[in-house]
C-alpha cells in the first residue's frame, strides 16, 4: 500500500522522492516499521534500509532527515493526532519556523501515515516558490502568525482571544469548539 501511495503522490507532485525530498515525516509506530517504510517509500533499496541508518543518512548531514520532531513514539503516538502533527512539522520546516532543528536546503518534504494496517496516506509538501526554506527568527514568526511566539519551537497555553485571532471566520463551528479549549488547557 505504501509503495502505491508514494508512487501516486510523487507523480502528482512531479518529484522523484529519492532525489527531491529533504525531510520525511514517517509513521514510526514501532522501531521496525521505520525500516520497512524506508524501503517502501523508495528511500532505500529493498532490504537495505539498515545501510541508511548505519551511514547516518536519515539524520542531519545525511541524505534525508527522518522525523526531525522525534517521530510518533517521542510524542506518545497520539492516535488520531499523528497525521496533523506530522503535517505541522513539515510545514514548519518549509516555512523556516522549525529553526532549532532546521534542515538546510529544504524544498520538499514527504509525509507517510498509516492506520490499523488498512489505510496509507502519503503527502508531498513543496514550497510554492521552489526556493529553499529560510530560517525565520522567532519574533518574526510570532508577528506573522498573530500568536506572538513560534509554535514550532515553543508550546504555550492560549486565551479565547488568541483562538479568535487564528480561527476561520467563514467556516468555524461554535458547537464543535464549545469545550475544546477547556479540554486542551486541562492537559497543561
Amino acid at each position: 500500500m505504501t509503495q502505491h501511495a508514494v508512487r501516486v503522490a510523487a507523480a502528482e507532485a512531479g518529484i522523484d522522492v529519492a532525489r527531491d525530498v529533504q525531510v520525511v515525516g514517517l509513521h514510526d509506530c514501532f522501531s521496525a516499521n521505520e525500516l520497512i517504510v524506508l524501503d517502501a517509500l523508495g528511500l532505500a533499496k529493498p532490504g537495505k534500509a539498515h545501510e541508511l541508518v548505519r551511514a547516518g543518512d536519515i539524520t542531519y548531514g545525511g541524505r534525508y532527515v527522518v522525523n526531525p520532531s522525534g517521530g510518533l513514539i517521542s510524542k506518545g503516538h497520539p492516535l488520531g493526532a499523528t497525521g496533523i502533527a506530522q503535517c505541522a512539522e513539515l510545514v514548519w520546516h518549509l516555512r523556516g519556523w522549525a529553526n532549532n532543528r532546521a534542515v538546510k536546503g529544504t524544498r520538499a518534504a514527504l509525509q507517510h501515515n498509516l492506520g490499523l494496517g488498512g489505510a496509507v496516506v502519503v503527502t508531498v509538501y513543496k514550497r510554492a516558490d521552489g526556493a529553499e526554506a529560510p530560517v525565520a527568527d522567532d519574533k518574526d514568526v510570532g508577528r506573522a502568525n498573530g500568536l506572538g511566539y513560534n509554535p514550532a519551537v515553543e508550546a504555550r497555553g492560549f486565551t479565547k482571544e488568541e483562538v479568535k485571532k487564528v480561527r476561520s471566520r467563514t467556516a468555524s463551528s461554535d458547537w464543535a469548539l464549545q469545550d475544546t479549549q477547556a479540554k486542551i488547557e486541562a492537559r497543561f
